[in-house]
């Protein structure tokens, strides 16, 4: 009898020490205990601007690049899609803005056309300290016209700048602020030269200097100059060469300096 409850009392205490739980094991119904390894998986990094735009699919209707606005918002990832919309010379394309840190939505959408898909351009183009972009939509044998989009810091937006879609093959020089167009006509390397600068936050073209053929193929050839006389172009110099002449080379790139006027007598 002693034997049978002896028995029975150390199955007992096996059973309780079977069901306990071992020290420093972590139970699903409650927190580890003290001196727990265990640690939880921190939550995934945000993808970086650079990782999103490897990403994109860069095709013959799609297209993505980055633009470092510089101010509070950073790089921006901006893509780019053709629309089924056709015409003649160029088609409907929509143009998508997205922050890095949210692309549940873009912050915007542009519409536009383009005849040159996969041109584009981050720019500072008004000299604000913001960056910019552009978008090529037409190009000749060698004319191209850009549209540029300015970044507005207070508002978080690009907005279209109209003036700038009319100059051609634009070069932009921060330290003189000015943007420089060029558009030739023919072999002869005739053609427009354009200086614009912002005014007042206006941006304005202060210089056109322009040679052409006055009669036939070979010339002669004219060069006119324009500057910016109380809010218009007003004509400064006009002169011309015989055909055959060069010379309209040398006299231009004086012009093309805006601090040049003329020959003083």
């Amino acid at each position: 009898m002693r034997t049978k409850l002896l028995l029975l009392a150390l199955s007992a205490l096996l059973l309780v020490g079977c069901q306990a739980k071992p020290k420093g094991v972590v139970s699903s119904e409650g927190p580890a205990e003290a001196g727990s390894s265990f640690q939880p998986e921190p939550p995934p990094q945000p993808k970086t601007a650079q990782e999103l735009l490897e990403e994109q699919p860069i095709d013959d209707t799609h297209d993505a690049f980055l633009v470092d606005t510089g101010g509070r918002m950073g790089t921006l990832l901006v893509t780019a899609e053709l629309g089924t919309e056709r015409g003649e010379f160029d088609a409907a394309m929509n143009l998508f803005v997205w922050n890095p840190a949210d692309m549940s939505q873009p912050l915007q959408t542009i519409e536009t056309r383009t005849a040159a898909f996969h041109w584009s351009e981050a720019v500072d183009a008004n000299f604000d300290g913001y960056q910019d972009f552009g978008y090529m939509y037409a190009m000749g044998n060698q004319p191209t016209y850009w549209q540029f989009w300015i970044w507005e810091e207070e508002t978080g937006q690009f907005v279209l700048e109209p003036e700038l879609s009319e100059i051609s093959s634009p070069v932009f020089d921060v330290e003189a602020e000015e943007i420089r167009g060029w558009a030739r006509e023919s072999a002869a390397s005739d053609g427009v030269n354009t200086i614009h600068k912002w005014v007042d936050g206006e941006l304005v073209c202060v210089r056109r200097i322009a040679v052409y053929k006055t009669d036939g193929w070979e010339g002669p050839f004219a060069l006119v100059v324009q500057d910016r006389v109380d809010g218009g172009l007003t004509e400064v110099f006009r002169t011309e060469f015989p055909a055959g002449s060069d010379g309209y080379f040398e006299e231009r790139l004086k012009w093309e300096d805006l601090d040049y006027h003329g020959e003083t007598e």
